[in-house]
C-alpha cells in the first residue's frame, strides 16, 4: 500500500517555526548563539580550544588540541618510531604513558584478539548484503555481543578489556567488510602477531602485501590524529547518552558507529575529495591562483559542484583561525605526495586552502574565520597510499573507538545520571 497522499501531512506534522526556537531560547544543536558548545559534562580525556576569549568576547584563535593534557604536537614526536596509536590507545584509556612493557603488553593483547572466528566471517560479514562498509560494522560490532561472557558488565576494568577487545579486532572488520563486499574471492589473511593496527589493516586490504614503513607510518599518524576529539563531538556525545543508561558497551559503541555514519559528522574526507574532482574537472590550470579563486567563488556561490555553498573540508565547529591535526598532516601528505608523483594535486590543494577562507567572506560578506580541517588533507593522504573511499570514515570509527571508549569509563564512573534534557511541547 502507498500513502504519498500522506507525504505533506507528515512534513506539516513534524515541522516547528524555526522563530520558535529563538522565542523560546533554544539552544538548537546544543549551541549557544555565537556558536559555542552547551556545558553539558566534564572530561579529564582531552581538551579541544579553538578561539580567545578577552573582556567577555571570542575571538579567532589558532586550534589547540591535547589527549591527557598533552600537545597533540609532541604526542606526534613523543611517538616517533613507535606504534602511535597503539601508544594513545594506552593513554587515553588509562590516562598516562605506557611504559616500554606496557607497550609490548598491549602489542601482544591486541594481536591475540585480532582475528574473528572463520565462522563470524562467514555467516556475518560475508552474509550482510550492503555494500556500505559503515551500515556492516555497526551490524559486526553489535554482534560482538554474543561472543563476551559477561557482555553487561559495567565494571571499568572489564569495559577496559572489552575496549582493547573491540579496537583490536577493527582493523579485520573493516578490512573483511570491504573485500567480501568489493572483490571477487578475496585471499583474508591474518595479520602477523608483530603488526599495529596501520600495519595490519594495509597488509589486510592488499591480501598479504606488506606496506613499506613511511606507509605504516603515515597511517598510523592519521589514527592518532582521529583517535580523540573532545567529548562534545556528535559521536562522543552519542557514547556518553548511551553509556549513562547503563548499556552495554556493544550497544554503545554501535550507537556511536551510527552517529559517525551521517555526513555531516564523519564523512567530510569523502565530500573533500568529490569537491575536489570537481574543481580539477573546472579549472584547466591547477595552479592558476585566479582560476582556482573563480571556480572556489561560483561553489560558495551555489552554482558550483553539488550546489550547497560549501567549501568541504574548510571551517570547523571549534577551530577558527587552524586545526593542529590539518596542520601536521599536511606536512606528512606533502612528503606522501612526493613519493607518489602527485605533487601537482597537492599543489592545488594548498591553492585551495589559501584562496578558500578568502573567497568564504568575500562571497559572503562574513568576517567568520575559517581554515583546513583535518578531513582537507586526509582523503587525499589515503587516496596516494591506495585506500578505496568506501573506507574513509570506517577507518575513522576505527581510530576514534579509542575515544569513545574512554568517554564511556568516565561515564560509567563519573556521570552516573541518564542524560535527559528537556524539550517543551508547542504543538
Amino acid at each position: 500500500m502507498e500513502f504519498d497522499y500522506l507525504r505533506q501531512d507528515i512534513i506539516d506534522a513534524n515541522t516547528i517555526p524555526g522563530n520558535l526556537y529563538t522565542e523560546l531560547d533554544v539552544k538548537r544543536g546544543l549551541r549557544h548563539a555565537d556558536g559555542s558548545g552547551v556545558l553539558a559534562g566534564l572530561s579529564r580525556i582531552s581538551s579541544v580550544v579553538g578561539v580567545s576569549t578577552a573582556n567577555g568576547t571570542r575571538e579567532a584563535a589558532d586550534g589547540v588540541l591535547k589527549y591527557r593534557g598533552r600537545l597533540i604536537h609532541d604526542l606526534v614526536q613523543d611517538t616517533n618510531g613507535i606504534s602511535r596509536f597503539e601508544y594513545v590507545v594506552f593513554l587515553l584509556l588509562t590516562g598516562r604513558a605506557p611504559s616500554p612493557k606496557e607497550m609490548g603488553d598491549l602489542q601482544t593483547f591486541l594481536s591475540h584478539h585480532r582475528m574473528v572466528s572463520r565462522e563470524f566471517t562467514d555467516h556475518l560479514i560475508r552474509s550482510i548484503p550492503s555494500k556500505n562498509i559503515m551500515n556492516k560494522l555497526q551490524t559486526v560490532v553489535s554482534a560482538l555481543y554474543t561472543l563476551d561472557p559477561h557482555p553487561e558488565s559495567l565494571d571499568p576494568y572489564d569495559n577496559f578489556l572489552k575496549s582493547l577487545v573491540i579496537i583490536a579486532k577493527l582493523p579485520v572488520i573493516v578490512a573483511q567488510s570491504y573485500l567480501l563486499a568489493y572483490e571477487t574471492n578475496p585471499e583474508l589473511v591474518t595479520p602477523e602477531p608483530n603488526m599495529n593496527t596501520a600495519q595490519s589493516l594495509l597488509t589486510l586490504l592488499r591480501q598479504g602485501q606488506h606496506p613499506d614503513p613511511f606507509e605504516v607510518d603515515i597511517l598510523d599518524l592519521a589514527l592518532l590524529l582521529h583517535a580523540e576529539h573532545g567529548g562534545g563531538n556528535n559521536s562522543s556525545f552519542t557514547t556518553a547518552v548511551v553509556s549513562s543508561t547503563a548499556s552495554d558497551i556493544y550497544a554503545t559503541i554501535t550507537a556511536a558507529i551510527g552517529s559517525l555514519k551521517g555526513p555531516l559528522h564523519g564523512a567530510a574526507n569523502k565530500k573533500v575529495m568529490d569537491m575536489m574532482a570537481d574543481i580539477k574537472s573546472h579549472v584547466p590550470d591547477w595552479t592558476n591562483a585566479n582560476e582556482v579563486r573563480g571556480y572556489l567563488e561560483k561553489i560558495v556561490q551555489k552554482k558550483g559542484y553539488d550546489r550547497s555553498g560549501k567549501l568541504y573540508g574548510l571551517g570547523h565547529a571549534v577551530y577558527t583561525a587552524s586545526d593542529p591535526r590539518a596542520i601536521i598532516l599536511k606536512q606528512k601528505a606533502e612528503e606522501l605526495a612526493t613519493r607518489v608523483d602527485r605533487m601537482d594535486e597537492f599543489t592545488l590543494y594548498c591553492l585551495v586552502e589559501s584562496e578558500g577562507p578568502e573567497v568564504f567572506q568575500s562571497v559572503k560578506g562574513s568576517d567568520k574565520r575559517i581554515a583546513a580541517n583535518v578531513d582537507f588533507f586526509s582523503g587525499f593522504v589515503y587516496d596516494c597510499l591506495g585506500i578505496p573511499a568506501d573506507i574513509y570514515t570506517p577507518m575513522f570509527a576505527m581510530a576514534r573507538t579509542a575515544g569513545w571508549c574512554s568517554h564511556r569509563l568516565e561515564e560509567i564512573l563519573s556521570g552516573k545520571r541518564v542524560i535527559r534534557p528537556a524539550y517543551k511541547f508547542v504543538g
